[in-house]
């Protein structure tokens, strides 16, 4: 699928979210809790971001979890987060990229969790586009709900003095 093709897909998959007008992460990430049918759990991790990575979505039995490099930045630290709960609304982990030698890596985990998460270091394939691009349609829609909070107790004042 090309570019235009990924970014209307990631529209689509935001509208039928229903999300609310004021977005926050919050309300963003239980609304994917519902989408997914399970908790979701973020958790900061000293190590990651290192190199390349600096996310990493493991979707376990029970959980979903959202592994993020530590940040300086609450937006960069925000980015990653959805870019992770993007793959979660796109279903990525029903996508197929099993490898013969992945269950050698990690023992202790599904070898289809393995190789998922290892075929996503290609940043620009298209399930990689394809969560950046929702994503960035997630921050746009945080950022119009951070606006909105600024504005109204301007307009409250407007109408009630």
């Amino acid at each position: 699928m090309d570019r235009a093709g990924l970014q209307r897909e990631a529209t689509e998959a935001f509208a039928a979210l229903d999300p609310p007008k004021q977005l926050t992460l919050d309300s963003l990430t239980a609304l994917v809790e519902e989408h997914r049918g399970r908790k979701i759990l973020i958790r900061s991790v000293p190590h990651l971001g290192a190199d390349r990575l600096s996310g990493l979505w493991l979707s376990l039995p029970n959980v979903e979890l959202v592994l993020h490099a530590e940040t300086g930045s609450k937006l960069h630290r925000e980015q990653i987060i959805l870019h992770e709960l993007a793959h979660m609304v796109l279903r990525h982990d029903l996508l197929d990229g099993q490898d013969g030698h992945v269950a050698s890596l990690l023992p202790d985990l599904d070898p289809r969790t393995v190789a998922r998460v290892l075929s996503r270091c290609d940043r620009q394939s298209e399930p990689e586009v394809a969560a950046e691009s929702l994503a960035d349609v997630f921050a746009a829609a945080l950022a119009r709900g951070r606006r909105a909070e600024r504005t109204e107790p301007l307009n409250f004042r407007g109408v009630f003095g």
